[in-house]
């Protein structure tokens, strides 16, 4: 039978805002999003043996379908807030309730999305592309996309063990995820033993097959939990109108933050895309690395959320400052580290990405040019990443505090008048060049990672009362 730890109620003893109570809250929360990172970057690194069109054609997949779903991602994520308010107030049957009306968002959301289908080619084709490229993107969005509500299902199910702080249980079931997805990468791009070759398409039905994984593992935890501490789980089945209210005020204007930030860098990729495939391919070598980075800082900003929130709740002014000046430190500590990786030893870092380069037909990426490239690049994110840590860090606690859509507007602004339009005027200019495209990535993120501190320090987030609305 599976096993998996089992948590105990985390500690109350802990002083309210102090770095060990963010670091309890944070640790498990950054390394379950550092996987799902891992999961992709799995993708790129055996995709870099197949050849250099598939691997400059996996990341603007990538990024074009999350572009589509992180808004019902982000709505179906604020089941965590519900799931639990009513555990901690003993309303085992409103907690599964909510549990229910995440499942039936996510099931119906990844469904919508199959509309995506047949637009596919012809919205890529707008990105200017080569044709090879846009139908090997096609292949890998839409793969994905038909995995649509597996992915939704699963993050919906994550959500009971989130919520009632067993987070320990989806770090493991994430990292069995990670090497699933590894395994069954390699066998289904390059068609080892028994398994069909289906190159860049293998890929994404190997990230499938590991969300299936996921869900699945998820069920059964799920049911076994409910007989052992006897909670109604198929009594609350049924669709609740007042909860998917709820789910929709609180959790789109997440979703659209995050909509609003990946569209922008989507937009950003494919106009790099008009280069050289080689210029793509570095960046999204670059990216790839970046995400490594970036990622955790996602389930950081969650736990920073998580208790800005509580403490802005509870009154608590004090130790929402205090949380939020520990997180600085923690932001700034990890991602200067990360930065000083990548100024000193650029190439080691670039080297997982080409473990596959080298086959028997002599095909792949060509490896110099692309390292060469990618190294220059990777000096533009050690020193955006600095910025981007304070960008989630406030943003963080601002959108803990309810204070949700001066974030979105100033990530709407700046992504597109400060990043995507002057990529766009370079890339039409007489002298386009990726260093120019990068410069205007650069000055965007560390923009924003100002701004936030601005509105942040401006102290208007720490009057607002979201307790009523949610109590």
């Amino acid at each position: 039978m599976l096993s998996v730890p089992q948590e105990r109620t985390p500690a109350s003893t802990d002083e309210a805002g102090s770095m060990p109570e963010l670091l309890r809250i944070a640790a498990p929360l950054m390394l379950s999003a550092g996987s799902h990172s891992l999961m992709n970057v799995a993708d790129r690194i055996i995709l870099a043996g197949c050849s250099e069109d598939s691997l400059a054609a996996v990341t603007p997949a990538a990024m074009l379908h999350w572009t589509v779903v992180c808004i019902p991602l982000g709505t179906i994520l604020y089941a965590n807030t519900f799931i639990s308010q009513y555990d901690g107030a003993g309303r085992k049957d409103r907690m599964m309730a909510s549990l229910w009306q995440a499942i039936w968002l996510s099931l119906l959301a990844g469904i919508l999305l199959w509309t995506c289908l047949p637009f596919s080619r012809s919205l890529l084709s707008l990105t200017g592309h080569s044709p090879e490229i846009i139908e090997l993107e096609a292949r890998y969005f839409n793969t994905l996309t038909v995995g649509s509500p597996v992915l939704l299902l699963a993050t919906a199910l994550s959500c009971f063990f989130n919520g009632r702080r067993r987070t320990t249980v989806v770090m493991c079931i994430s990292f069995v995820s990670v090497f699933v997805n590894f395994g069954l990468d390699y066998l289904l791009v390059y068609g080892i033993g028994p398994f069909p070759e289906l190159g860049i398409r293998g890929a994404a039905i190997a990230t499938v097959i590991a969300r299936c994984g996921e869900a699945c593992i998820y069920i059964f935890l799920m049911v076994r939990s409910a007989r052992q501490e006897s909670l109604p789980l198929m009594s609350n089945w049924r669709l609740d109108t007042e909860l998917l209210r709820k789910f929709l005020r609180y959790g789109v204007p997440s979703g659209l933050h995050y909509f609003v930030d990946y569209s922008g860098f989507t937009v950003f990729l494919l106009i790099i895309g008009n280069l050289s495939s080689r210029d793509l391919a570095a960046t999204n070598l670059a990216f790839s690395i970046n995400g490594l980075i970036f990622v955790p800082l996602l389930g950081f900003g969650t736990a920073i959320q998580t208790l800005v929130g509580h403490h802005i709740g509870a009154r608590k002014i004090a130790a929402a400052h205090q949380t939020t000046r520990n997180a600085v430190v923690l932001g700034v500590l990890w991602t200067g580290l990360t930065a000083l990786l990548l100024i000193l030893v650029p190439r080691l870092c670039l080297s997982p990405f080409f473990m596959f380069a080298v086959n028997a037909t002599g095909q792949g990426a060509d490896v110099e040019p692309l390292v060469q490239t990618a190294s220059k690049l990777l000096q533009f994110v050690a020193v955006y990443s600095v910025f981007d840590a304070l960008a989630v860090v406030f943003s963080s606690a601002l959108r803990g505090a309810g204070d949700t859509v001066y974030p979105m507007i100033i990530t709407l602004l700046s992504s597109w008048l400060v990043m995507v339009l002057p990529a766009w005027l370079i890339i039409h200019s007489d002298h386009p060049d990726i260093l120019k495209l990068w410069v205007s990535c650069t000055v965007h993120i560390s923009l924003t990672g100002l701004a936030m501190g601005l509105r942040y320090r401006a102290g208007r987030w720490d009057k607002l009362r979201l307790v009523e609305d949610t109590a």
